[in-house]
């Protein structure tokens, strides 16, 4: 039993919590208001060379913004630097003219990637045909020409959208040049003849990291497209066919251990805008071969490891769909459901020849948008294939199948609805259809964001209800959150609780690590956005949560985090953190096993990082930490080093060193296979563990639509096993005879992984969204027990494995109907 009176602290921070919530909800009434600006964008019939010149006729006549005031480093100072801003628009798009003076000898002008600032300086524009302060369309051009486009909505913003836009940028002595042609199907607005759109101009100075924007950005505002300027006088304009096809080919020849094989793919993206407001998305046969390789680790813990989802059609639009955190794409596609059953169904002498580690998608679709009134509407649907294990009779030489994967059928259904103050309340399902005997599933949740006025205070609250339908039985779960909090100003404030059933689990087609929990967590925080001493901002907080369990009520754990930090006048960020578990925590999930738990002592985190100025030519970034337990020899720490060195602006190189060392680390014995030994009581044990990670990162860009890329990273992890324990009821370690050793004195435990991966890529971009590119993956993956060697020992041995070489070739080119009919058909008369 946990001593109410160790307790005690828990209550008392919860209680002054409160009368600080209710003391500032009452004294802290200030609202925030701002005065908008506004331009008047002219209406033009003449044609427009987009050449980064500006020497149309019809710029000196436009209305010009000026005046930017910095967001960073000195908020609400002038921007540093002079910029002049003009806008017009045709029947076709709108047209945007900045003039942003400044020495050439202090421009920054290096290349990067598409969709990457980079080092360089750069200006953007900001839309929100809507002028509700709900979705927002990002056009920003570096000075040396690079593209980037953002699709803004509601506290999150998509850099994998992408549109087809052109711009050009001329450099002169004291000054340059950006020039834009923003096409209007690349945007949504609505059906009314006489429109006011949101907008803002924004303006990135490298060398003072200085961010200025033509309507003020305050900070301790509300979100960004609520602080955005008016743009008033367009009129007239219709919404073009939006229509748009994206074929693709590719080849691929890979070879693993001698073994060299072919494959040729096709297929094609479909982009078809509905109305004005709503866009339908279709891949058919998609190739996603040329994706980054995973970050793979070695996992010893009791949860599921998160990957990023790298392919396009499932970063880009999606923000509708992530929302709610139910929906987690790297599902489909992902690992046959059933296929780590596959060895329960061996038969005498049977081994498993192939067991597939994902799944092939046949199509996906999406179609997303927000109406005039703010109601946005989500569908996503995915198909997947059958996968088949084989299984292989070593004496007749016969195999057969095994089905892991059943056809199965992913869907998504969102409603979103805006309210007042930027409010919104979503609807989310999300459902999972199998074909056969393996079960479905489904979840619904419901949530609300409520704002004060002036977005000062938040109300959140959020539920969701999970089901698994089985052959004969039902399996129901519920996971809810209610929090309150100041979301604005320099004091920020926030109590939330939750909680989550024994049976919750949206793991189908969400991410979930752990259920059957209640969660009491607070946190205040306080930012300074002015300069002071030698600071330019800074920020402190402190955070702390209490868990119990959901079904029991039983004590988890108590943690508390406290950091600081800022950004000097030399712009060099850097900041401290402080954690401590005060009592003895209780772990529920380590021992793997229901109803039992793993007590934990009291430990003491401290860390800190720094991160120098990346305007420079070398710069450094790093990081450092320290976890002490109450227990003699058992801590934990982590280094990071990460130099960055811009040999030219064409070229940057990144390396990356992280070392981490845990001696003495408890957790449940595992074996090489990841699987704890099946045991009355869970076999616990200590061992020591070196996890070392090393990333190199390489990009030259030839110009602003050709670069190359170059990643590497080796992680290399071993586990030595030290002695072992029996668990007892009371979460304690009672001795054991047991060793870990077989006959041969072999450890069933010891494990030292391998994951050496290379991704290098040329990628061309011959024509606006289309696409030539050329990708090498090298991979190498090993696990044996050599834990008795080192670091560079185990370089020397690495090559002996056998690797994977992939070499392959794709080009998509990007069709727009609309484009290409005007085209076709200019200058005909109809009949």
């Amino acid at each position: 039993m946990i001593c109410l009176t160790s307790l005690n602290p828990i209550f008392i921070w919860l209680t002054k919590l409160r009368y600080l919530l209710l003391i500032s909800l009452l004294s802290s009434m200030v609202l925030y208001a701002q005065e908008k600006k506004s331009i008047q964008i002219k209406r033009i019939d003449e044609k427009v060379k987009v050449d980064g010149v500006l020497d149309e006729n019809f710029w000196s006549s436009c209305e010009i913004a000026s005046d930017f005031k910095q967001n960073i480093p000195q908020t609400g100072k002038p921007s540093s630097e002079k910029t002049e801003v003009r806008i017009a628009y045709d029947d076709n798009a709108i047209y945007i003219g900045a003039v942003l003076y400044d020495d050439k000898d202090s421009m920054s002008l290096t290349l990067s990637q598409r969709d990457d600032e980079g080092n360089a300086d750069w200006f953007g524009v900001t839309f929100d045909p809507y002028n509700a302060g709900t979705i927002g369309f990002s056009f920003n051009v570096t000075s040396a020409g690079v593209q980037q486009d953002i699709l803004q909505q509601l506290g999150s913003s998509d850099e994998n959208w992408n549109a087809v836009w052109q711009s050009s940028v001329s450099v002169m002595e004291d000054k340059w040049i950006a020039e834009m042609k923003i096409p209007f199907s690349a945007l949504r607005f609505p059906k009314e003849n006489v429109q006011e759109w949101g907008i803002n101009f924004i303006r990135n100075i490298r060398r003072h990291r200085e961010h200025s924007h033509w309507n003020f950005l305050d900070p301790q505002g509300p979100n960004f497209l609520a602080q955005l300027g008016v743009m008033k006088g367009i009129e007239n304009i219709d919404s073009p066919l939006r229509l748009s096809f994206t074929p693709y080919v590719s080849g691929y020849i890979e070879n693993y251990n001698g073994t060299t094989g072919y494959t040729a793919n096709g297929g094609m993206d479909v982009k078809y805008g509905i109305n004005d407001a709503f866009t339908l998305d279709v891949t058919l046969i998609p190739d996603f071969g040329q994706v980054q390789f995973d970050n793979q680790v070695l996992n010893l813990s009791p949860f599921e490891v998160r990957f990023n989802e790298r392919r396009q059609f499932f970063t880009e639009g999606t923000e509708l769909f992530n929302k709610a955190d139910l929906f987690y794409s790297r599902r489909i596609g992902g690992r046959p459901v059933n296929s780590w059953s596959v060895e329960d169904q061996l038969e005498e002498n049977e081994v498993v020849e192939q067991n597939p580690a994902s799944t092939q998608l046949l199509n996906a679709t999406k179609l997303s948008g927000r109406s005039k009134k703010g109601l946005g509407i989500g569908l996503f649907n995915a198909i997947t294939a059958t996968e088949n294990a084989i299984l292989l009779d070593t004496i007749t030489g016969e195999s057969r199948e095994v089905e892991t994967g059943p056809l199965s059928n992913y869907s998504v259904f969102v409603l979103d609805q805006n309210l007042k103050n930027n409010s919104s309340v979503t609807l989310t399902n999300t459902n999972v259809m199998r074909n056969g005997h393996t079960y479905d599933a489904n979840v619904t949740g419901l949530e609300t964001n409520l704002f004060t006025k002036g977005q000062q205070y938040n109300l959140s609250v959020k539920g969701s209800l999970s089901q698994k339908y089985y052959l004969d039985s039902t399996s129901l779960g519920h996971s809810m959150l209610v929090g309150v909090g100041r979301s604005a100003g320099k004091l920020r404030y926030a109590v939330s609780y939750g909680e989550s059933s024994k049976t919750y689990d949206r793991n189908d087609l969400g991410f979930q690590r752990n259920n059957n929990l209640r969660d009491f967590s607070g946190n205040i925080r306080y930012n300074v956005y002015t300069p002071f001493w030698r600071l330019i901002r800074s920020w402190s907080g402190i955070y702390s949560s209490v868990l119990f369990i959901q079904e029991t009520g039983a004590f988890s754990s108590w943690d508390v985090d406290f950091n600081v930090g800022g950004t000097f006048q030399n712009f060099m960020t850097a900041g401290l953190d402080f954690g401590i578990s005060p009592v003895k925590n209780r772990d529920y999930f380590e021992p793997r096993v229901d109803g039992r738990f793993y007590e934990n002592d009291e430990s003491f985190f401290m860390g800190g990082f720094w991160s120098s100025d990346y305007s420079k030519t070398f710069a450094l970034d790093g990081n450092l930490g320290y976890l002490w337990f109450n227990e003699n020899g058992r801590f934990g720490m982590d280094f990071r080093f990460s130099p960055r060195l811009r040999i030219s602006d064409r070229m940057m190189l990144i390396l990356d060193f992280r070392p981490e060392y845990w001696q003495n680390e408890e957790g449940v014995a595992l074996g090489t296979n990841g699987i704890p030994f099946e045991e009355e009581d869970p076999i616990f044990a200590k061992r020591d563990r070196w996890i070392v990670t090393n990333t190199v990162n390489y990009e030259y860009t030839f110009n602003n639509r050709m670069g190359l890329t170059f990643r590497l990273r080796h992680y290399w992890s071993t586990v030595e096993y030290n002695s072992f324990y029996i668990l007892n009821e009371q979460g304690q370690f009672d001795p054991t005879t047991y060793t870990g050793l077989d006959e041969d004195g072999n450890s069933y435990h010891n494990n030292a992984f391998n994951a050496f991966t290379i991704d290098a890529a040329y990628r061309w971009v011959f024509a606006p969204g289309s696409e030539l590119s050329f990708v090498w993956k090298n991979s190498i993956f090993s696990s044996s027990d050599r834990v008795d060697i080192n670091y560079f020992q185990n370089l020397e041995t690495l090559g002996n494995n056998p690797a994977t070489n992939s070499f392959s070739l794709k080009i998509l080119y990007y069709i727009d109907y609309w484009a290409l009919h005007q085209k076709m058909f200019k200058g005909k008369k109809k009949d």
